[in-house]
């Protein structure tokens, strides 16, 4: 099986659709380099230098350190690194970067508080006692504050400090805290440390070991549905901006084949038509109450039609856009006939009527995805339920950056 990583299954958290063009297809993109990315970079590589330095008896000034960080923003800076603020420029980003590592530097000179045992240290956890599941990553630093006694230290460039519930459930640093309770046997208690530079702040939690437990079943569950995952859908956020194929996934796939044309070209997509028509009906439907429901049905078939024919998942008008979501739901026989007797007659007779509340689809859905009932009377069960998909169309404003 794939030795997977934290950003790996992140990535699939995030859009199965993502993962897949990434991980799967391996799609090559010309990645655009952000000036935050850049910067945490460059503050991470500073700090890497100085605790490098001092396992071999070599405590850099904080002008050594400054100086180091200059000379690789410098040498590794280049015209493509994207600044999306554009109120501020490269020396703005830089100087926050120095004052990052000028506050790290003189919050803990002489750098004697632990023991680093590792940096940018690469640790490789097993999940499960057979070791098919495994899982790699890398640490900033690894310190020992007493025999047995571990930190592993995570530095963070980030705008915002995290609330305290993302630092309880941090999967990261815990899935890493696994690795060097393996790696050590003398581990007593694994401390996880994240300093947040840009607030001269350190934060720290540590999991017991019921807790890890809990992790390594939960993270073999989402190995286990990455594996078998066949459809990898998308899933649009607001995190699509900063995503390197948004070009070519099928949610904005309409939005790029339309985006540089000239006005009259744009105009007379067919798309752009049905989307302006569609959200003006919706409009008179609702000012003047009309019943326009028939003309607002044939132009949702057209919609989704051209969706389907196009492979778009958003179409885009002037002003509007018209989301097409999918649902693939179960389906019970319809009332009076002989599969509906048959299945109330089942139900009724293996105690389980009670629980589907007289058929409600919804309870019927959430029994056979949550598996709630024994396999031999799901498997029953959807010999009478069937699946069928729809489709519902979403219509909105076009948010402008």
């Amino acid at each position: 099986m794939t030795v997977y990583s934290h950003s790996r299954l992140s990535t699939f958290e995030q859009c199965p659709q993502k993962f897949k063009l990434h991980y799967i297809d391996k799609v090559e993109t010309d990645v655009e380099e952000s000036v935050e990315a850049f910067m945490g970079i460059r503050v991470h590589e500073t700090l890497e230098k100085l605790y490098s330095d001092l396992r071999y008896q070599k405590k850099n000034t904080l002008e050594d350190l400054l100086d180091f960080l200059n000379d690789e923003w410098e040498k590794n800076w280049n015209d493509a690194i994207v600044i999306v603020k554009k109120q501020y420029n490269s020396d703005n980003y830089l100087n926050m970067a120095r004052k990052f590592v000028t506050d790290y530097y003189n919050r803990y000179d002489p750098f004697d508080q632990t023991k680093t045992i590792a940096i940018e240290e690469r640790i490789l956890i097993n999940l499960d006692e057979s070791g098919d599941y495994k899982l790699q990553g890398y640490i900033d630093r690894l310190t020992e504050v007493k025999d047995g006694y571990y930190e592993i230290h995570d530095y963070k460039t980030n705008s915002r400090l995290p609330l305290p519930e993302y630092i309880d459930n941090d999967r990261q640093l815990a899935l890493y805290s696994i690795g060097v309770k393996n790696r050590y046997p003398d581990a007593k208690d694994v401390r996880l440390i994240w300093h947040f530079v840009a607030f001269d702040k350190e934060i720290d939690s540590t999991r017991t070991d019921e807790e890890l437990e809990d992790l390594k079943q939960n993270t073999v569950q989402l190995i286990d549905t990455i594996e078998r995952e066949e459809q990898f859908p998308t899933n649009p956020s607001r995190l699509c901006d900063w995503c390197e194929y948004k070009e070519i996934c099928r949610e904005w796939s309409h939005l790029y084949s339309i985006k540089n044309k000239p006005a009259n070209e744009y105009l007379g997509n067919p798309g752009v038509q049905l989307v302006n028509k569609y959200a003006e009906l919706k409009a008179k439907q609702k000012q003047v109450k009309l019943d326009l429901y028939a003309k607002i049905e044939k132009i949702e078939e057209a919609i989704i039609d051209f969706a389907e024919k196009n492979e778009h998942n958003i179409i885009f008008g002037s002003n509007n856009q018209v989301k097409i979501k999918t649902t693939t739901r179960y389906a019970c026989p319809s009332k009076h006939s002989k599969d509906r007797e048959e299945l109330e007659k089942l139900l009724r007779e293996q105690g389980k009527w009670d629980d589907v509340v007289q058929l409600d689809t919804t309870a019927i859905n959430k029994i056979i995805q949550e598996k709630k009932w024994d396999d031999e009377i799901l498997d029953v069960l959807k010999e009478y339920v069937k699946l069928e998909e729809s489709k519902r169309l979403y219509l909105s404003k076009i948010k402008n950056d």
